[in-house]
């Protein structure tokens, strides 16, 4: 087996997260590493620049706490739906009409909850849904975003096509509310990371308890004027009181690199978790049709992942607006966090983003090929 040349790693990551702070890719990121040694996980983690840069500078630190946005989807809504499946309460084909009843559109009416898991319902992608809701009493807007959703005229066939669609993980998130009978925060609290011990670490924001300090600040409410510091920066996801199917949950980089161990744990049948088996996980995390997406997960596309050129096709992992990201290899048994800040000063560096996550991903894989590289036929 071979395992990462820890100085090594250190020395190439600080070459390009100096450059790139430079740039202004990023305020501040958090890395971590997780790779298998064959007994236990060996852990590397690190931090480079700034929680906040403004109105004033706090610096990054292991105890931050980092919007995941869509890491949501797979690391929440995902397991949360797998959990109900082994209880039999749901399946991957279970319908919205079998699930909501007569009130879904007849286009509609046969979207099954795979086809949700894999962006592959027809509804779009996206919709600035807050606009009109901050006219809706609070009370009444999860109805009302409910009703607007299952209103939206489809872009396609459901099972035609894959479109990457925030609007059916809402949905699911709804799904998760309805079937359980829990608010989706408690639900997932109570079933997915309190087992695990993991509830300190991961979980949704909190209006009104939040200390700033401990956040990685993602820019300024514009119907506010408030730092996004503990609240989620995506719109749709605040005004619902920061608790969705898409997006809300916050995690720390420990937080993060522990799930996805045991994820990976369970897909190579070394652990199992109380509310979900490892064979069902193993379906979720199957490509559907021609895309790239699995149900809840993407895979590295063939050309410009932004996983880079060398994880394994039976890869996992997901992206989130803020600048966050994990890959899991089970191939390689090797996990790859990157947790950043980069829409605090300006959500337009998109491209800068998309050219340093394969870049960064490249560096740690390459350090593992050095290794390999040195390993001779009679070690």
């Amino acid at each position: 087996m071979i395992l990462l040349n820890k100085n090594s790693l250190s020395q190439r990551l600080y070459a390009i997260f100096s450059s790139s702070l430079d740039k202004e890719v990023f305020p501040g990121a958090a890395v971590g590493i997780s790779q298998w040694n064959g007994k236990k996980y060996c852990h590397f983690y690190y931090y480079y620049g700034l929680a906040q840069s403004f109105p004033i500078k706090i610096k990054l630190s292991r105890k931050i706490f980092f919007d995941l946005a869509s890491l949501t989807k797979a690391l929440a809504t995902v397991p949360a739906l797998l959990s109900l499946m082994e209880d039999g309460k749901i399946s991957w084909s279970s319908t919205l009409t079998e699930i909501f009843g007569n009130i879904i559109r007849e286009d509609k009416k046969n979207i099954s909850i795979k086809q949700l898991m894999s962006h592959s319902s027809g509804l779009p992608a996206h919709k600035e849904y807050f606009k009109k809701l901050l006219k809706v009493n609070e009370s009444e807007r999860k109805k009302w975003l409910f009703t607007s959703i299952i209103a939206e005229k489809l872009i396609y066939f459901p099972g035609k096509d894959f479109i990457y669609s925030d609007l059916g993980f809402m949905l699911l998130g709804f799904i998760i509310e309805k079937i359980s009978g829990k608010n989706l925060e408690d639900y997932i609290q109570e079933k997915i990371y309190r087992p695990l011990n993991l509830h300190h670490t991961l979980f949704y924001g909190e209006k009104g308890t939040i200390e700033k300090q401990k956040y990685a600040a993602t820019g300024i409410c514009p119907w506010t004027g408030k730092m996004l510091s503990g609240m989620v920066h995506d719109d749709n996801c605040r005004v619902m009181g920061g608790v969705a199917g898409h997006a809300g949950l916050f995690g720390s980089i420990d937080g993060v690199v522990q799930w996805c161990d045991q994820l990976l744990s369970q897909i190579q049948g070394r652990t199992r978790h109380p509310f979900f088996g490892n064979e069902i996980l193993r379906q979720a995390i199957k490509k559907v049709g021609e895309s790239s997406w699995t149900s809840g997960f993407d895979t590295p596309s063939i050309k410009g992942s932004s996983s880079g050129r060398f994880f394994s096709p039976l890869s996992v992992g997901h992206l989130g607006y803020t600048g966050t990201s994990f890959w899991i290899d089970p191939q390689k048994d090797l996990i790859v966090v990157l947790l950043t800040n980069r829409v605090h000063s300006s959500a337009k560096n998109n491209e800068l983003i998309r050219k340093f996550r394969p870049l960064f991903h490249d560096t740690v894989m390459g350090c593992l090929q050095r290794e390999n590289n040195k390993k001779t036929p009679e070690s």
